[in-house]
């Protein structure tokens, strides 16, 4: 599976979904584009609407991002691990509509968050 987008989009119906990816697509695009001091203005804005979630995710990733590199690298996974959390709690029978390897990488990241 080469970018997570395409497993999240099987589940765009689900509004929380649809922003998400809508919010990987804003935060691809600033970095693509050099916009480096859109892209943190945008991180910051993810880390006031999942406030709760950024406080679990920095208590255990502790050491804060140094570079724009770092900081993109970092938010990509917090978003990865944000859908797959959100499609694992709230969306019903989610795995009937996933291949098998794609329910695997939906597993894979939930357990260590359980």
């Amino acid at each position: 599976m080469n970018d997570y987008l395409e497993v999240f989009d099987k589940f765009k119906d689900v509004k929380e979904i649809f922003d998400l990816c809508d919010d990987v697509h804003k935060l691809r695009e600033y970095y693509r584009a050099g916009q480096f001091q859109k892209m943190q203005e945008h991180i910051k804005s993810l880390m006031i609407k999942y406030s709760l979630e950024t406080l679990v995710w920095n208590a255990v990733n502790t050491q804060p991002p140094l570079t724009c590199e770092q900081a993109y690298i970092n938010a990509e996974n917090f978003l990865c691990a944000q859908g797959a959390k959100i499609i694992a709690e709230k969306i019903f029978e989610y795995q009937s509509r996933l291949l098998p390897d794609e329910i695997s990488f939906i597993e894979s990241i939930i357990k260590p968050m359980e």
